[in-house]
Formats: C-alpha cells, sequence, structure tokens
C-alpha cells in the first residue's frame, strides 16, 4: 500500500468508528433493581389521614384575565403558583393564597397562531439569575424569557440547532439533565427521551425514541413529568412508556431503581417495544386487550413509600390507578379507594383517572380537582351538612362549576 495513503484511511476509520460510539444510547444500570409485585385488584383502602397528615384546598381566583382550563404543569416558588395551561398556551402566576398576579399569553408573545407543527411549546423552565427568578419558555427557533410580572425580559433566536428541552434540571455539580433532545448538528440526530451533559458536553444519551411513520399513529401514555421529584433533591425518578421500570436520574447517569411487576392478565408482551409486528398497531392491540397495563407515571418517592399510577383503557383500573407502596413492608394502597375524612374536611382530593400529583417540593405534594368535580361533590353531599375551611366555603358560596380549578396542598406522611 502507498504510505501516504495510510494515514487518511486511519483517520477515516477512526471518524467512522467515533460516529458510531456517538450514535449509541449509554448503557442503563441494572444492577440494582428492587422488584415490587403489584396486584391492582388486591389494594387496600383505608383513610385520607392514614396516608396524609396536612391537607390545604386553595382556590385559584377566577376572573376574566385569570380563566384558563387545566393544570398541565404547576411549579411552586416561595411566594406563588406558576401553571401552564396547555389548552390555551397560556403561563398564568398566582400567589399562595391563590389570588391571580398575572399571566403570559404565548400566542400573543410569539405572534401568530400555535401548532404543534411550528411550535411545540409543551411547558417552561424556572431560572434564577442573579437572584432574580425568571420564566422561560422555547419554540423550535427562539428562546423567550419573563420575569414574574409577566414582562419580556429577553428574546433570542436559539443559536445552536439543538432541539430546545421539554424539560431540564441543573444538578449542583452543573451537570444538566434534558428530557426530549435531538441536535440536527451532530452526526447523531436521533431524539433521545434524556440526555446528561456535563461541561456543556454529552456525557450519556438514553432512550431513542421512534420518530418513524408509525409514530405519527399516536402513543398511550400515563402523563404527568418528565423529571419526577424524590425526597433527595439530586436524584429524580423517570419513567418510558410502554414499561414497567421506574429510573432514577442522578449526576452519575439512569439506572433501574424499580420493576413493578403485575398479574399476567395486565402485562404486555415483554418484546412490545422492539418487536416489529407491534409497530403502528400499539394502539389497537390495547383496544383489543383493555386490562393491559401500558404504562405508569406520576412515580414519586418520598420517604419509604413510592407513589405511581398505572395507566390502561380498562375501567377497573381507570377508576382505582393511583396507589403508594411501602417499599419497608410491601404494603400496597389504593389512593383512589380512601375514605375522606375530617383531615381533608371531607373533600376528595383524588379526581379523574388522568389527573394526579403534579409537584413536590421536597415537604408537600400538590394535584388539583376541577370545579366541575368539586361542585358536584358539594352537591352530592349537602344534606351532610359538612363544616368546610373559610377558602372553601367562600368558594362554594361564590363561584360556580365554570370556575378554575383548585389546588391541593399535601402533606404526606413519611411512613404508612
Amino acid at each position: 500500500m502507498n504510505r501516504y495513503l495510510i494515514v487518511p484511511v486511519v483517520i477515516l476509520i477512526y471518524l467512522y468508528n467515533v460516529n458510531i460510539i456517538n450514535a449509541q444510547e449509554s448503557k442503563v444500570d441494572t444492577s440494582n433493581i428492587k422488584i415490587l409485585r403489584i396486584d391492582p385488584k388486591v389494594a387496600n383502602g383505608g383513610s385520607v389521614s392514614q396516608v396524609f397528615e396536612d391537607i390545604q384546598f386553595i382556590p385559584l381566583q377566577t376572573i376574566k384575565e385569570s380563566l384558563f382550563g387545566d393544570i398541565t404543569q404547576l411549579e411552586v416558588t416561595e411566594k406563588e403558583y406558576v401553571i401552564f395551561d396547555n389548552d390555551t398556551k397560556t403561563i398564568l402566576i398566582f400567589d399562595k393564597q391563590g389570588k391571580y398576579k398575572c399571566k403570559i399569553n404565548l400566542m400573543k408573545e410569539i405572534g401568530g397562531k400555535l401548532s404543534v407543527e411550528d411550535v411545540d411549546i409543551y411547558g417552561f423552565t424556572l431560572k434564577n439569575e442573579k437572584n432574580i427568578p425568571l420564566i422561560e419558555f422555547s419554540t423550535k427557533t427562539k428562546k423567550f424569557v419573563f420575569n414574574f410580572d409577566a414582562k419580556k425580559i429577553n428574546e433570542y433566536k436559539i443559536a445552536s440547532i439543538e432541539s430546545y428541552a421539554a424539560q431540564e434540571f441543573i444538578f449542583k455539580d452543573s451537570t444538566k439533565v434534558i428530557s426530549y433532545y435531538r441536535n440536527l448538528g451532530s452526526a447523531d440526530k436521533s431524539l433521545y427521551q434524556y440526555v446528561i451533559k456535563k461541561g456543556g458536553e454529552i456525557a450519556y444519551k438514553y432512550f431513542e425514541i421512534d420518530t418513524s411513520k408509525y409514530s405519527k399513529n399516536g402513543d398511550f401514555a400515563v402523563g404527568g413529568k418528565s423529571l419526577i421529584e424524590t425526597d433527595n433533591p439530586e436524584i429524580f425518578n423517570a419513567v418510558r412508556n410502554y414499561d414497567y421500570n421506574i429510573y432514577k436520574i442522578s449526576t452519575n447517569g439512569i439506572s433501574v431503581a424499580y420493576r413493578l411487576v403485575f398479574p399476567n392478565i395486565n402485562t404486555i408482551p415483554i418484546d412490545f417495544n422492539s418487536n416489529k409486528k407491534y409497530l403502528g398497531k400499539k394502539l389497537d392491540y390495547f383496544f383489543k386487550f383493555p386490562k393491559n397495563i401500558f404504562g405508569i407515571g406520576y412515580t414519586y418517592k418520598i420517604g419509604n413509600n413510592l407513589y405511581f399510577k398505572c395507566g390502561s383503557l380498562h375501567p377497573d383500573i381507570r377508576k382505582n390507578g393511583s396507589f403508594v407502596y411501602n417499599l419497608t413492608n410491601d404494603y400496597l394502597i389504593s389512593l383512589n379507594k380512601l375514605d375522606v375524612d375530617s383531615s381533608s374536611n371531607y373533600l376528595p382530593i383524588i379526581g379523574r383517572w388522568d389527573n394526579d400529583f403534579k409537584k413536590y417540593d421536597g415537604e408537600f405534594l400538590y394535584c388539583s380537582l376541577s370545579s366541575i368535580e368539586l361542585f358536584s361533590y358539594y352537591e352530592q353531599e349537602k344534606v351532610k351538612k359538612h363544616k368546610y375551611p373559610i377558602a372553601m366555603q367562600e368558594y362554594f358560596n361564590n363561584g360556580s362549576k365554570k370556575d378554575n380549578p383548585v389546588i391541593i396542598r399535601i402533606k404526606p406522611r413519611k411512613d404508612i
């Protein structure tokens, strides 16, 4: 071989191998999995006070300017509740008593009509720059930064051609975890569910997402956040579609913390995500086998307790799909079977099947109920003449089913 051709060939081989390495997913650590055997049918009931020690209801002020549909994302600061409503594409800010402060109308700020195809806004991120709290959201081409008075501070084009994050978090050591990440400027243009960056460079990437024509047929997902808070601020839980693992995310990567094992009648095939015979036919499969659980979500780990929700088309699980599992004594409680008592002022805390805990701030869990649900319950219970907290009694006296949702702040017991 001509010696002058050796170096270029070696370089090409090296670059090819680098691209192959860069295109590979990082390996998930499976060395320390705890198996949890879950049978929804035999979950225990109980009272609300058995699981939660303090419950507060916060009606959100309803005026013309503050009216919205549902809480898609909830973030909690020292003084405010910050809410994203995906239906109206609006970010609203309320104080801790539920009084409306201001809102950011994303459609107005971006200009033009929003659509999934050209904007894809699914939420926001809270930032803190020079001790000033800020709200940031992105489109495919721009980032927008607002203060807590809903005033635009900055708007700039995204410098790189990395796709924006659906959700991101920066750990204490500056490691960043990002959900739903793609970099069209790299050799690997795949979409990954999670990417971990160190020093601005990708250290790990996990779970390539199918973006082929079959994905356009839609997916069943339990819902909830990509990064789910735990009782350790440096650890998040995460889940995937059609997967019964609960993953742990830290600065060291992703590992499987828990694997839920359900009865056969509720379990999807083990090769459901890999077998080509299910491509483009997953929705049909669940309509044919509605008892099968298509995934889990809302997996908050608090003390010795693990909260989670099962997704299924079958009414038995849709009505009884939210659970808390004591990891010490393997005791399973259905949150849907809890009886209301004086700790909740005889009001419900768990609503329709697709609504669950939206936030954990290290002390409290937060969920919400629609005014339709609460007023329907109130009308049914009128004959019992329950005594409600002042804020809720005023809400029932002066409000209606068309009012904004009510936030419920719950302090969970560390053990049950």
